[in-house]
């Protein structure tokens, strides 16, 4: 008995040691092996992924039927002791298989790979391979449409190396296939949110463009993953990549050298520039041994004319800084092509705008779904002189109406489209044509025999066009006043199609300086005395453009009067001084009736005092009537009295706060393309002027307030305008000028009343 008690007790002890050493021994294992947690974040996610080889092809099966289209993802390994900043080549050659193994396709696609050396970027990528972690470049990927070779079932990638140091290249492949989701809408909702966030990046624009359409389009389809054929380990399990964000891919081409995205590229006849709202230094750096660019400042008010802008090195080599530069646009320019980097003095960089464009010609063309009614505006960029159609369908896809345009092409000197090898190639001189579609119009398709880049935009012709008009910058609304653009772009109905042919573009646009318009018209002012009944004379500052020729000086023309450069004068009548006494009197007087010693004393009490008979006159003597507050003016117009444009001033006693200013245009428009287009219904928040200065002559109050003025242009859309209807949300000081070819020769009685 005691010795059976001595084995069972040796037994059990023996049991619990096995047991131990068991545990132990997986314990020990899984610790061995465990990855390294700072190689993944909470906003990462792993994929596994499969080396690919330079000897055996790596071969994936797939549903040919089922399949829309093939993703071939890869990322280039490098060891991590290798640092560069140049791209690292390497291509991928890939064949499609039918059934009967018959080669359907035999290509090579090229890519360069950058490795990224910013810790914290959103595209950092790791590998785990036997517990090492390897350094692992930007994604490169590229498509395959399956649609295009319906018997495809299989398909085979081998790596070629072309650079020594590339490590190796890991891929995955993904097979677009349809899902089946009865209520795209509402699955959609009820996925997580980090499958929606995949998705918007996978399969559209992302979610800041996120639309029913591509709603639709992430539902109907998923990605999935496709394993290899006949190797070992399916799972993959020892080849982890963490990404970021895996379906953001980069793409490149090894064929030519890769420049930044964010520098600005210029060379002979093509520029850049920088538009400045507020003063400021600029800052820019250049590569060593570039030649510096030419900068040039233009005055967006065009009061002052373009001059060079300097700059001088500062302590970081290839870095220089700019003098300092007034509010306006600075152009960038060179002599050769160079890449240069931009920021403010406060480090901020200056970023770019984008404009995306369709490819179209005679190989496809692009569709857009409209609304009824809608106002279209047509963007067209081509090189070269092309045809272009625009076609409008009804509901039921039939043909009711077709227009034909011939499109002069011109090169653009400062808009560029960079392509996928991030070089800048020359893009046309952008053009916009306007259309008023019917209202069974619900299709719109738009062909050209050359390439040539369209953009689509629409609106509703009631809508409103609402912005704010400064001379200063305006940096918040105020009383929750946001601009209302008069156009909005539209998605084409194959968008998704034209990605994946690369026919998709996204042109960067520069604001060119405004061009130099000599004067060839006149301006006349309206007479409203049976409209508004109250009305006065003020002295308004209105300098000329800088390219304006002077012209002689009229009896309503004043200038600064300084006693230092006196000047004769004869008795002809156009011998007027102003004296502005204080802020809220004036007077205005005949220089013959005044005495020296009156003068004198006229001049001791005046803040200024304003001359018309000599030196620069930029001072205007003009006749303002009150509008009252929320109350509408109607101006009729008939057809031989059309004018080119209207301009509306306005003024503003004992108050400096902003003014909103509606017009409401009534007008017969043409039918078919335009050149030309006016928007009926605008809105404007006018902030009072800090250039232009203005007072009454004659009321006990002279105290007035300048605010920009606002033209309505009377555009070559308009085959009659009936009348304009105009209020403001203050009570204001008018005054109403109309553009016309021909100078009137009407004398205004005001001019000489004092």
């Amino acid at each position: 008995m005691y010795l059976i008690k001595r084995l069972l007790a040796l037994l059990v002890i023996v049991s619990v040691v096995f047991t131990l050493l068991f545990f132990g021994r997986h314990f020990f294992v899984w610790l061995d092996s465990a990855e390294p947690i700072g190689a993944s974040t909470g906003e990462e996610t792993r994929s596994n992924v499969q080396w690919l080889s330079s000897d055996k092809p790596l071969r994936f099966n797939f549903s040919n039927q089922r399949t829309h289209s093939l993703r071939i993802l890869s990322n280039a390994v490098f060891d991590n002791s290798i640092s560069f900043d140049q791209p690292v080549n390497y291509a991928i050659k890939y064949v499609l298989y039918d059934q009967q193994e018959r080669v359907i396709l035999d290509d090579v696609y090229h890519h360069a790979s950058k490795l990224y050396t910013d810790l914290d970027g959103q595209k950092i990528k790791q590998i785990i391979e036997n517990k090492q972690s390897l350094s692992v470049a930007s994604g490169q990927s590229f498509y395959l449409p399956i649609a295009h070779y319906p018997h495809a079932t299989s398909l085979e990638l081998t790596m070629i190396p072309e650079q020594a140091n590339l490590q190796g290249v890991v891929v995955r492949v993904h097979a677009k296939t349809p899902e089946q989701s009865i209520d795209p809408l509402n699955t959609w909702l009820k996925r997580p949110l980090d499958r929606r966030q995949r998705a918007t990046n996978y399969l559209t624009l992302g979610e800041n463009a996120l639309t029913s359409n591509e709603i639709s389009n992430a539902m109907a389809y998923w990605w999935q993953k496709i394993a290899p054929q006949g190797i070992p380990d399916i799972d993959f399990k020892s080849d982890i990549l963490y990404e970021s964000l895996p379906y953001n891919v980069l793409t490149y081409d090894f064929s030519a050298e890769q420049h930044d995205l964010g520098a600005y590229f210029t060379e002979e006849g093509l520029c850049a520039s920088v538009r400045l709202d507020e003063p400021d230094s600029l800052i820019f750096t250049v590569k060593e041994g570039a030649k510096l660019p030419h900068l040039m400042w233009y005055d967006k008010l065009q009061f002052s004319a373009p001059t060079p802008v300097s700059f001088a090195p500062t302590d970081i080599e290839n870095r220089y800084q700019t003098q300092l530069i007034a509010a306006g646009l600075v152009s960038i320019c060179s002599d050769e092509a160079i890449l240069t980097q931009w920021q403010t003095l406060s480090d901020t960089p200056i970023l770019t705008s984008y404009a995306g464009s369709y490819l179209i010609n005679e190989q496809g063309n692009v569709e857009f779904d409209i609304d009824p009614k809608s106002d279209l505006k047509l963007d067209v960029r081509a090189l070269e002189t092309s045809q272009l159609e625009v076609v409008l369908f009804d509901q039921t896809h039939t043909e009711i109406e077709r227009y034909s345009l011939a499109h002069k092409g011109d090169v653009s000197h400062y808009d560029r489209l960079i392509d996928d090898t991030t070089q800048r190639q020359r893009v046309g001189l952008l053009t916009s044509y306007y259309l008023r579609t019917p209202a069974n119009a619900y299709r719109v398709q738009i062909n050209a025999n050359k390439d040539a880049y369209v953009l689509l935009r629409a609106r509703y012709a009631q809508f409103h066009y609402q912005r704010v008009v400064a001379h200063q910058n305006i940096t918040t609304p105020i009383d929750q006043f946001y601009d209302i653009a008069a156009w909005y772009e539209l998605r084409a109905n194959n968008h998704f199609e034209l990605t994946q042919q690369a026919r998709f573009a996204n042109i960067r646009t520069f604001t060119p300086p405004a061009e130099v318009e000599p004067m060839t018209t006149f301006y006349q002012p309206r007479e409203l005395y049976t409209l508004l009944p109250i009305s006065n004379v003020a002295l308004a500052l209105n300098p000329d453009r800088y390219f304006i020729p002077k012209q002689p000086a009229q009896i309503f023309n004043f200038g600064l009067y300084t006693p230092k450069t006196p000047a004769s004068y004869s008795d002809t009548g156009d011998n007027k001084l102003i004296f502005r006494l204080s802020n809220t009197r004036a007077q205005e007087r005949n220089a013959s009736d005044v005495s020296a010693t009156e003068l004198k004393q006229l001049q001791n009490k005046a803040t200024a005092t304003y001359q018309n008979w000599h030196g620069e006159r930029p001072w205007i003597k003009q006749r303002l009537y009150q509008l009252n507050k929320n109350t509408p003016l109607t101006l009729n117009f008939d057809a031989q009295e059309q004018p080119m444009s209207v301009v509306f001033k306005l003024f503003r006693s004992r108050s400096a706060q902003p003014i909103e200013f509606n017009i409401l245009e009534k007008a017969n428009y043409k039918s078919g393309l335009t050149s030309e287009y006016s928007i009926a219904k605008q809105r404007v928040q006018l902030h009072s002027s800090e250039l232009l200065n203005a007072f009454l002559i004659h009321p006990k109050n002279s105290q007035l307030n300048s605010y920009p003025s606002v033209t309505h242009t009377v555009s070559s859309d308009i085959n009659k305008l009936h009348s304009l209807t105009i209020s403001a949300s203050e009570t204001v000081w008018l005054s109403i000028l109309q553009e016309y070819p021909l100078g009137e020769q009407k004398v205004r009685w005001w001019n000489n009343e004092y």
